[in-house]
Formats: C-alpha cells, structure tokens, sequence
C-alpha cells in the first residue's frame, strides 16, 4: 500500500496518509521540486483515520507518483 492516497475526484484534491509526517515530506518534496505552495496542513482525518491535507494548485499526476515513490 502506497504510503499516501491521493483521492483525485476531491476538489481539492485531497492526500491521506497514516503519519502527518509523511505528508509533511511529500509537502517539501512539492515545494522543492514543483514549487507547489498552496497546501493546507496536515490534519486528522476523523473519517478514515491517519491524517489528511489538501492541494490548492494544480500537480501532474505523473509527477506526484513519482515523489510519491520517493517516499516508499
């Protein structure tokens, strides 16, 4: 199981990860490489569990999968 789900048919899209953490260094990953900077925080996710945040701005997919594989 990859360490985050992306729930693309969210607007915004929204990223669920067991650790915020995780998210957190996904969130450096798309700043430093994509220069992705409107996020929220991460978040509990009371619905799921772990946490959950959300992309403002437009990703690639692609590109996301690979920073996503980064993390792994």
């Amino acid at each position: 199981m990859p360490a985050v789900h992306v729930s693309w048919d969210n607007d915004p899209v929204s990223l669920h990860a067991q650790e915020a953490e995780v998210l957190n260094r996904l969130f450096a990953l798309l700043r430093e490489r994509l220069d992705v900077r409107k996020r929220s925080i991460p978040m509990p996710d009371r619905e799921r569990g772990g946490f959950i945040a959300f992309l403002y701005q437009p990703v690639d997919p692609r590109r996301l999968a690979e920073l996503i594989g980064m993390l792994e």
